[in-house]
C-alpha cells in the first residue's frame, strides 16, 4: 500500500527521518548509538564488551564495567565523523589490547573473571574465520570479490560468500557456533564440545585441506623435514617453533612414517598428519 498514489515516497522519508534521529547527537539517539557501536567494536576484538549485554543498554541490561572509557570511545566516534577505522585503531593500539595473558594471584583474588581487564584473555576465532584460516593456510583461499554465493562448504571462496539457507546450514560453521539465521544475535555462544575436536581429526574436508597444507610446506622430498616443520609453524601459527617443539614434531613425523611400512608415500602422508595436527591445536583457533 506504500506504493499507491501520493504515499509512494512516504517510506523513504520515514527512513531518512529515522536515520536522522538515530544519529542526531543533540536531540536524538546519537550518543546512545555511538556507545552501542563502540561497545560492539570492543566486543569484536576482546570477545566481551564493556557492556556484556550488547543488545540491551536498558535497565535490564548489565552496567558497563568502564563507563568513562565507553563514553570516551563513543565521543571519539562522533568527533571522528562516525568512521569506524579510527576506533579500531585506538583499541588495537591500546595497552589493554597489547597485554599478555599471564596470571596474577593478587589480581585473580580481586577480579577472578577479568572484568577489569588486567590481562588480555584468549579469544576463539569466529566460525567463518576458522574456515577462512583453514583455506588460507592450505593454499586454497580465493580472494576474488562479488559474485554468486555457494552452499558448498568446500568452496574456496571466503565464508562471507557462503549462502545462508536455514534448512541447509554449513556444517563446519554450525560446529563452531555460527548463528542459525533464525534471529539476530548480539553475542554468539562459544561452546567447547567433543564434536569440534572429532571433526578436526576425522573430517574428510579437514584431511583434504591438510594435504594442501603439506604440499605448501614440503612440495617434494628435496625439502628437509626440519624446514617443512618451521614453514608449517610460520604459516599456521605465525611463529617459529621452539627447539623442543621442532624435535617433537620431527619425532612424530618419523613415527607416523614408520607406522606405514611398505607404503611408497609413507613420509608424505606423515607430513600430512603433522599438518593436520597443527590444524587441531588450540593455538590455531584461539588468539592469545
Amino acid at each position: 500500500h506504500w506504493l499507491n498514489g501520493s504515499n509512494k515516497k512516504q517510506p523513504v522519508k520515514s527512513r531518512v527521518a529515522a536515520a536522522g534521529w538515530l544519529t542526531d547527537v543533540d536531540n536524538g539517539a546519537g550518543h546512545l548509538l555511538a556507545r552501542v557501536i563502540a561497545n560492539r567494536i570492543w566486543q569484536y576484538h576482546f570477545g566481551r564488551g564493556l557492556v556484556t549485554t550488547p543488545s540491551d543498554f536498558g535497565t535490564r541490561g548489565e552496567r558497563p564495567t568502564h563507563p568513562g572509557l565507553l563514553d570516551w570511545l563513543a565521543g571519539e566516534l562522533i568527533r571522528g565523523g562516525w568512521k569506524l577505522k579510527h576506533i579500531h585503531r585506538l583499541v588495537l593500539s591500546s595497552h589493554t589490547w597489547m597485554q599478555a595473558n599471564g596470571r596474577s594471584a593478587d589480581a585473580e583474588t580481586v577480579d577472578p573473571d577479568n572484568r577489569l581487564w588486567w590481562r588480555r584473555g584468549a579469544k576463539r576465532l569466529e566460525a567463518e574465520l576458522i574456515r577462512d584460516s583453514l583455506l588460507e593456510v592450505s593454499g586454497r583461499l580465493q580472494r576474488n570479490m562479488y559474485g554468486k554465493g555457494s552452499l558448498d562448504q568446500k568452496s574456496n571462496r571466503r565464508s562471507i560468500y557462503l549462502t545462508v539457507k536455514r534448512g541447509q546450514l554449513t556444517p563446519i560453521l554450525q560446529l563452531f557456533d555460527a548463528p542459525d539465521a533464525m534471529q539476530g544475535v548480539g553475542k554468539r555462544n562459544e561452546s567447547t564440545v567433543a564434536p569440534q575436536a572429532l571433526a578436526m581429526l576425522n573430517s574428510p574436508f579437514i584431511r583434504e585441506l591438510s594435504a594442501g597444507f603439506a604440499k605448501r610446506v614440503r612440495p617434494d622430498t628435496k625439502t628437509p623435514l626440519g624446514d617443512a616443520v618451521t614453514s608449517a609453524y610460520r604459516l599456521a601459527l605465525a611463529r617459529t617453533p621452539s627447539s623442543s617443539e621442532k624435535e617433537a614434531m620431527l619425532a612424530f613425523i618419523k613415527a607416523q612414517t614408520a607406522s606405514r611400512k611398505g607404503q611408497a608415500n609413507a613420509e608424505e602422508l606423515a607430513v600430512r598428519d603433522f599438518c593436520q595436527l597443527l590444524f587441531c591445536s588450540n593455538e590455531f583457533v584461539y588468539v592469545d
